[in-house]
């Protein structure tokens, strides 16, 4: 199989995406202090906490996960992939395809 290089600008995030991620990092860390507090006191019961904290984490993966759509070169069809990948493979003509990172 042949393997092709594609240069690729990263994306700004615009504002308003800025802070909407600031504020779903704040809700999940505040939700892992507060779901690990209810958990050591017996104030409420493990379900409870275990619920706050699955919540939290999801939040937080969420908040921190960086995405952009790039576009095969053989076939053209469109893929997304985390912005710290190098390198994928098409799921359409299935050919592996390096990806080169620059910033704006």
């Amino acid at each position: 199989m042949e393997h092709q290089d594609v240069v690729i600008i990263k994306k700004k995030l615009p504002f308003s995406l800025l802070i909407g991620k600031g504020i779903m990092a704040l809700i999940g860390l505040s939700g892992v202090v507060f779901g690990i507090m209810l958990a050591a006191t017996q104030q409420g019961s493990m379900v409870q906490a275990f619920m706050i904290l699955m919540v939290a984490i999801i939040s937080l993966g969420i908040s921190l996960l960086r995405v952009q759509t790039v576009t095969c070169p053989s076939c053209q069809s469109k893929a997304t992939i985390h912005t710290l990948t190098v390198d994928f493979e098409c799921r359409r003509c299935l050919k592996p395809t390096s990806i080169k990172w620059e910033k704006p």
